[in-house]
């Protein structure tokens, strides 16, 4: 890690402890997350909201203190290790949101399942902007929530702009494709578009077919 030149020794010692701090709390989250998966998996769904919910917490404090770090510069001995640092923090945060949220869709539980996507998106537009497969990715986890919810407008609204995100960055035939054009080809169906439905099966028939070729 690249320290600045004024640092002093004591300064140093403070940042290598702070450094080891953040790594243990990072194998913390792991350790959580990990846990909460294997929970979810055995539907052990009190388990794994309890595990997620912690480590939840824990992202959301590390990234706190990064922020509270960034306001003071006297306090960060190297801008760019502590942005990469709370980057990282960031992403940790984002997985921890979509996880919970993940567990309360599956639980039915669909109004505290959009309120942690909703948080999920707005922190990755702000980490990568609007055209990135995680907000694609994002966006199509609101969608499947808001088609379940039979607000199919808005879900296909969703679907569209995750269609196009993929379509941008990956290409029009891209497997990543193949989940969200049957999840809005499901749509379409439910809302009496036959027509429509049947044409967006047939590309995604096209597209496994290359697929396996």
């Amino acid at each position: 890690m690249t320290m600045v030149t004024s640092t002093t020794s004591d300064s140093t010692e403070a940042r290598s402890d702070k450094d080891d701090s953040v790594s243990a709390r990072e194998a913390e989250w792991k350790e959580l997350v990990e846990s909460g998966m294997n929970a979810f998996e055995k539907e052990r769904y009190t388990v794994a909201e309890i595990s997620f919910k912690s480590a939840l917490e824990l992202a959301e404090k590390v990234v706190e203190e990064f922020k509270g770090e960034g306001a003071d510069e006297s306090k960060v001995a190297s801008e760019a290790a502590s942005k990469q640092e709370l980057d990282e923090a960031r992403v940790r945060l984002a997985k921890s949101l979509n996880n919970l949220a993940a567990l309360y869709h599956v639980q039915g539980k669909y109004g505290l399942a959009e309120e942690l996507y909703e948080k999920c998106l707005d922190l990755k537009l702000d980490m990568y902007g609007e055209e990135h497969i995680e907000v694609a990715i994002n966006l199509h986890n609101l969608g499947v929530l808001h088609s379940a919810k039979r607000k199919f407008p808005k879900a296909e609204l969703l679907y569209k702009r995750a269609i196009e995100i993929r379509e941008k960055l990956l290409g029009a035939d891209h497997k990543e494709l193949i989940p969200v054009l049957k999840n809005y080809a499901l749509l379409l169906k439910k809302t009496n578009r036959a027509d429509e439905s049947a044409a967006v099966e047939a590309r995604v028939a096209d597209m496994e077919g290359k697929q396996s070729e």
